[in-house]
């Protein structure tokens, strides 16, 4: 089968896969940490950023007061809410601007720890749950990276595919001659590239960001995952391509163990900006240091080591911690050699 084929039944699966089927996965006792889980600031330092786009505060405090709560026609939506790590503070900060809430999850555990961490959002499976035309700011946090992907290699002949096939009863790579839309995708994103190139096939994502332009009205995203541009992907061996991550290591095999860890790629840049384009918008791509900065984090950081300051020089020793801790945590967000390096792919 085509390797997004596979990709797809490993991960979601509904008896079997790795999200849908399992218990939670993120957070410091799942098998993976993500940005939400390191500081709550996360979550708020992104409402910061969607607040800007709420009716409400756009027409100004005045009109906010004279039209109260029902002028909040635009919905606030975090698509793979997974552990809620994000969603709480999020609300927290923008959900009172917003006419509803959504959190978007597929796997049934987390949903229902959602719903019990976040009694005003909407809880739903996916996208198509939520009402059609409405206006909508959409928060997604390392979604793209398991969206299910094709794997390509560039042969004398053109491109053919790398898929999984059985031998002697065991899961190997195997190539089968391109589908179209693989050899569409490949021609439009990397072009001309050297005989023996490996690439990943985004498909599912540029589907994804068609969905959401053509279900919704006006549309604000904001997606942050690690990627780079097609030139720099181009090239990299399927080892490379393809990760793995289960109770916080990575390297497990993803043929022997179907369903039992996580699969991800990096996200192809080009073709996010490609894929939003054609359905009408436009991308600016910062990392996630300059977006944090953006929404004040170094005013934060500032604030933190003031606090530090002070609560030592007072001898308050636990509240000199908890300043120190939360400086940490915001600073680990913007580390230009961790978390900081994450891309963040806006439509405003």
């Amino acid at each position: 089968m085509p390797f997004d084929e596979y990709m797809a039944a490993c991960l979601y699966d509904p008896d079997d896969g790795f999200f849908s089927a399992g218990p939670l996965r993120s957070g410091k006792t799942g098998d993976f940490v993500t940005s939400p889980e390191i500081s709550p600031w996360f979550g708020r330092l992104i409402g910061r950023w969607a607040k800007r786009f709420s009716p409400l505060v756009e027409q100004g405090e005045m009109a906010r007061a004279m039209r109260g709560s029902e002028g909040a026609t635009r919905v606030l939506i975090e698509v793979g809410a997974g552990s809620g790590a994000l969603l709480v503070p999020l609300i927290a900060e923008a959900g009172g601007v917003f006419g509803e809430v959504y959190a978007v999850e597929m796997s049934s555990a987390a949903r229902s720890r959602i719903a019990d961490q976040n009694p005003t959002a909407n809880v739903v499976a996916s996208l198509d749950e939520i009402p059609e035309g409405v206006d909508a700011v959409l928060v997604a946090n390392e979604v793209l990276d398991n969206m299910p992907a094709a794997l390509a290699r560039r042969s004398d002949d053109g491109w053919m595919e790398i898929g999984v096939g059985v031998d002697g009863g065991d899961l190997r790579l195997t190539e089968m001659p391109a589908r179209e839309e693989v050899i569409e995708w490949c021609d439009e994103v990397f072009g001309d590239v050297p005989v023996g190139t490996v690439v990943t096939v985004q498909l599912a994502v540029a589907e994804w960001i068609s969905s959401v332009f053509e279900r919704f009205g006006r549309v604000s995203l904001c997606l942050i995952d690690y990627g780079a541009p097609a030139e720099e992907l181009a090239g990299r061996g399927v080892e490379s391509v393809v990760r793995t991550y289960r109770g916080h290591q990575t390297g497990f095999d993803w043929l022997q163990h179907p369903g039992d860890t996580d699969i991800t790629v990096d996200v192809n840049l080009d073709g996010v900006t490609m894929a939003i384009a054609r359905a009408g918008g436009t991308v600016r791509v910062i990392n996630q240091n300059d977006f944090l900065v953006e929404q004040g984090a170094n005013e934060l950081i500032e604030r933190a080591r003031r606090d530090e300051r002070e609560t030592a020089g007072a001898g308050e020793i636990m509240d000199q911690l908890k300043a120190r801790s939360e400086r940490i945590d915001l600073e680990a967000l913007i580390d230009p050699t961790g978390f900081g390096a994450f891309t963040v792919s806006l439509v405003e």
